[in-house]
């Protein structure tokens, strides 16, 4: 019985660990807490804005430029600046924000967007200039970048009359 006991602690000690490897946060994207300290981890929208995207092979995809949010303030996508050479000719893509996780940079304090898409997935993403945003009101729209993104799953909201100006 005592065993019993002992292992049932253990399996507990587990799921517990195990659970804290990848969470998800209230907007829906993913934290990696393997490397982070044993603490909540808050990320400021400024902080947010500019920084690096990665995919898993550690290539760099490009930055958050911007975030698209509702009119209840949930952040439903980031605007993802790519290509061009020096910040010049670089398009952005509506990424939805569920499918990026946030990853500590090992050896730093430093965080960076995680993105599970390949450079030559990206290059072939239908992206928009930064002067001629799309409409984010059309359900098209969100249902071509959620599915592209491999994120069809997402909830989308119907009913918002979020304004995106550049």
């Amino acid at each position: 019985m005592r065993t019993f006991g002992l292992a049932m602690a253990l399996v507990a000690a587990w799921s517990i660990t195990a659970s804290a490897q990848n969470t998800e946060g209230k907007q829906g994207v993913k934290v990696d807490t393997s490397n982070a300290p044993a603490k909540f981890v808050a990320h400021r929208t400024s902080k947010i804005v500019g920084m690096a995207v990665k995919n898993k092979a550690n290539e760099d995809l490009g930055k958050i430029e911007d975030l698209v949010m509702d009119e209840a303030g949930h952040v439903h996508y980031a605007a993802v600046s790519f290509g061009g050479f020096l910040g010049f000719n670089n398009k952005l893509f509506a990424v939805p924000f569920k499918a990026f996780t946030i990853k500590n940079d090992p050896g730093s304090s430093s965080y960076y967007m995680e993105l599970d898409v390949s450079r030559k997935h990206l290059e072939n993403a239908e992206g928009f200039p930064s002067d001629k945003w799309p409409d984010f009101n059309d359900l098209e729209n969100r249902t071509k970048w959620d599915k592209f993104y491999n994120q069809a799953g997402t909830k989308t909201n119907t009913s918002t009359n979020a304004t995106t100006k550049p």
